[in-house]
């Protein structure tokens, strides 16, 4: 009861982690003098404890002001095809969206500025890929026209685009977990997506099969890694990975990776994986400039200290 009365409202059907995040959310508002809103839609009559309300006009979801303006910006030049969500992207303290915002937006304005500390950054985290200087980092990006692509909505939470040290150009599709799920639900009529996925010639023999005849689920990691094969043709780049990137201790993770690179050539197996967001954040704070530096410990305390709500549950 102490903890409603002081955090707000929790969600009862909760897994155990997401009660953690939630709860970090919850306390986070607290910390930042906002009250509790609704959600977790507009139209939603429930308050939570991670919800705010006027975060349209307050910003109160982001972690510099930069990133605010430029969710602004892309909510008032969404695109039909574009899944940006206003409401919860202001309002939701608990949604991956904002905090794909926060953690990549501060690395697009300082790739701007200095180029080669950002590379060093990325360099450090994905030290299996060959990064030589990174040249483009991006948001909630869908390729159109999306006929030439997946021919569905399917996003990349975010990207990485750099060269190797013989200008080959490589991009890393990155998406970003705070609580979600991957590898729940199959899109529908999507056979077209499914003769797609088999075209790429990036699974063992017996996936088609299996894939056809519904044994395995078109789900969302399946699309996200087949828009990034799609986007590397059609873009004519010399190699994609796609990214997972969500907290250590997040329940999933580690065995939606598994269940798609078992399907995998073995020379293939590369292309999909993980990284924890607490490793990629320490990167960041360890190579960023120290105004950087400070934004990515305020992204640690906010997101990733969940050690703040071990005594309180």
């Amino acid at each position: 009861m102490e903890n409603k009365e002081i955090y707000g409202n929790q969600c009862g059907s909760d897994n155990a982690f997401t009660k953690k995040a939630r709860l970090l959310q919850s306390i986070y508002r607290v910390e930042i003098g906002e009250e509790e809103g609704v959600g977790p839609t507009k139209t939603s009559k429930q308050k939570y404890g991670n919800m705010i309300s006027g975060g349209e006009v307050s910003g109160k979801n982001f972690l510099m002001k930069e990133t605010f303006e430029y969710a602004q910006k892309r909510v008032a030049e969404k695109s039909k095809n574009e899944t940006i969500d206003g409401f919860r992207l202001f309002n939701n303290l608990l949604s991956s969206q904002p905090m794909a915002f926060n953690l990549f937006y501060p690395l697009m304005l300082l790739l701007k500025q200095d180029s080669a500390v950002v590379t060093l950054a990325v360099r450090s985290v994905f030290r299996n890929f060959p990064v030589f200087e990174v040249t483009e980092i991006g948001l909630e990006f869908i390729p159109t026209p999306i006929e030439n692509y997946t021919n569905d909505k399917s996003a990349m939470d975010a990207y990485i685009r750099f060269v190797d040290n013989k200008g080959g150009k490589h991009i890393i599709a990155i998406e970003t977990k705070y609580t979600d799920v991957l590898g729940v639900n199959e899109a529908s009529r999507c056979e077209e997506q499914k003769q797609m996925l088999v075209d790429t010639g990036l699974f063992s023999a017996d996936f088609e099969e299996l894939l056809m005849e519904g044994k395995v689920k078109l789900t969302q990691i399946y699309r996200n890694l087949l828009l990034t094969e799609r986007y590397r043709i059609k873009e004519g780049l010399k190699d994609s990975y796609s990214v997972v990137l969500s907290p250590k201790e997040h329940p999933s993770t580690e065995e939606e990776i598994k269940s798609v690179t078992e399907f995998l050539k073995p020379g293939y197996a590369y292309k999909l994986s993980a990284v924890t967001l607490e490793v990629f954040v320490d990167a960041m704070i360890q190579y960023l400039p120290e105004y950087y530096a400070q934004v990515y410990e305020r992204f640690r305390g906010r997101y990733l200290e969940f050690g703040k709500v071990d005594l309180k549950l």
